[in-house]
């Protein structure tokens, strides 16, 4: 993978939140690189070869059953990484990491990361934390699955999409969101549609605009806000 220049500010929050020593010591280490949809970054139980720190776009982690049925597990957008788990001693994941939505960010070698963190504890200190909000999110997503509704699941969903992608349109097909919640894509039109006629979102080929955002958050369940705060919490 070819190396590019890396300068000016970072939108990702754990290099945002580095020290300009710390973050200068890391500059050297870090590419560039496009994420493009459905762009696979892990595959389940091979190597852990980067760490990738989400600028733009959003990164989702995948279970996948052996008749191929598969629902979202974790999503990961600008503020945190994949890869944290390599300081606690993974070498890979039982989960497929693919690019839902499109952007860019940085990697780093995992080999890179591991040794940065030994000597830059202001740089593993903020992973770790990273990876203790990633670990909520994960717990409080099964929670969700198991005991709440399809609607509120939707609401919660879109709800963190929009928080990662600071727009109010996101580029999303029926397909796609039926593989995060686990759902047939009838089942995606039946939940979209009653969203839509409430006047709180705009649902169209390919994307969902989020036309009230106070509507979603009554529409959708506490674990929105058990993920969000425990994020702000950690890492801000």
């Amino acid at each position: 993978m070819a190396k590019s220049q890396v300068s000016g500010d970072f939108a990702n929050v754990i290099l945002a939140q580095l020290s300009h020593e710390r973050l200068s010591d890391l500059r050297q280490h870090l590419q560039r690189v496009e994420l493009e949809v459905r762009k696979v970054i892990y595959e389940p139980n091979r190597p852990i070869d980067f760490a990738y720190f989400v600028e733009t776009g959003m990164i989702s982690v995948v279970s996948i059953m052996n008749d191929g049925a598969s629902i979202e597990v974790g999503t990961i957008g600008k503020e945190g990484m994949t890869g944290a788990c390599l300081l606690l001693g993974t070498k890979s994941v039982p989960y497929q990491y693919f690019v839902q939505m499109a952007g860019f960010g940085y990697c780093m070698k995992a080999d890179t990361l591991i040794s940065e963190a030994v000597h830059n504890v202001e740089f593993r200190d903020l992973v770790l934390r990273a990876q203790s909000a990633f670990q909520t999110q994960t717990m409080q997503t099964a929670a969700c699955n198991g005991l709440h509704s399809i609607s509120q699941r939707c609401c919660r969903w879109i709800l963190m999409s929009q928080d990662r992608m600071g727009s109010d349109t996101i580029a999303l097909t029926h397909e796609f969101l039926g593989v995060m919640l686990g759902a047939r894509r009838a089942s995606v039109t039946d939940v979209l549609g009653p969203l839509q006629d409430r006047g709180w979102i705009q649902s169209k080929r390919g994307e969902i605009t989020v036309l009230d955002r106070k509507g979603l958050e009554s529409g959708s369940c506490e674990c929105y806000r058990i993920i969000t705060d425990q994020q702000k919490q950690l890492m801000n």
